[in-house]
């Protein structure tokens, strides 16, 4: 059902081998905790088999995709917190005059993070994932795993800035590539 995808399996690894060996100078976990609201934006690509409308091969299309998350954040130890994280995003993403067009993605995911300084996490999430795209003239939701791995900058106590990568596989030909940018505020 789905396929097989090194790289983001990979930046998880790496993520997982940074939070066994924080160093012992790293901030303490808790100055990230708590409940936040992000506001994010940025490139989203949609991979696709071109079957699915009529056409054959694969082929891709990009465009600005933008939306919001809200998450809970809990120090575990010192050095690792968890937390989990719903959000929406949007797209412009559309193929051969809109014969196709990914509409919206719903994800709720589990997120991991280790402080690598009192203003810097690290962090890998994976979670479910629904998308929402149409083929010509059908509507279809297609459900799928969602990788993820990026870094939070503290502004202030309350906001921050951060920056993700974010894969998504669907199966029937789908997935999904993001870097997402936004800020966000801590409560």
């Amino acid at each position: 059902m789905f396929q097989y995808f090194p790289a983001p399996v990979a930046a998880l690894a790496v993520l997982s081998a940074l939070c066994a060996a924080t160093p012992a100078a790293a901030q303490d976990a808790t100055a990230f905790q708590g409940p936040r609201v992000e506001a994010l934006v940025g490139l989203d690509q949609l991979r696709f088999d071109v079957s699915n409308i009529g056409g054959a091969g694969r082929d891709k299309a990009s465009d600005v995709g933008y939306g919001f998350a809200l998450g809970y954040d809990k120090a575990v130890s010192p050095h690792m917190l968890i937390g989990a994280e719903a959000g929406m995003t949007f797209s412009d993403v559309s193929y051969a005059q809109d014969a196709l067009r990914s509409r919206r993605e719903f994800d709720v995911a589990g997120r991991i993070g280790t402080p690598l300084t009192a203003n810097t996490l690290l962090y890998g999430k994976v979670g479910y994932s629904n998308l929402q795209v149409r083929e010509v003239d059908q509507v279809r939701d297609l459900d799928g795993v969602l990788l993820a791995a990026g870094a939070e900058v503290k502004l202030s106590p309350t906001a921050y800035l951060k920056s993700e990568y974010r894969y998504a596989n669907y199966g029937d030909g789908y997935s999904t590539n993001g870097i997402l940018t936004g800020v966000g505020l801590r409560f």
